[in-house]
């Protein structure tokens, strides 16, 4: 799944293919505290490209979120699910 990633959505992501483009259901991004790829900053902001978008950071956790604390990718998930926002 990520060498589809990298061959398929970065090179989009830099023709711009989703500019302009918005999410419209409820969205939860999860990003760990000390993730040196993709850092907390990085995350921030994106609320311009989703109309119910939460970003929550996890804290003491590295770039491989879900390995690291699946426990947490879970529970965000059943949250996000069970809920609807």
């Amino acid at each position: 799944m990520f060498w589809q990633y990298v061959v398929r959505e970065i090179p989009a992501l830099l023709r711009g293919t989703w500019r302009g483009q918005r999410l419209t259901v409820p969205t939860l991004l999860l990003g760990g505290e000390r993730d040196n790829v993709i850092p907390p900053s990085m995350l921030a902001g994106g609320e311009s490209h989703a109309g119910d978008l939460t970003v929550r950071i996890v804290p003491g956790v590295g770039h491989f979120l879900p390995q690291e604390s699946p426990h947490v990718v879970a529970e965000a998930m059943n949250e996000l699910f069970a809920t609807g926002s």
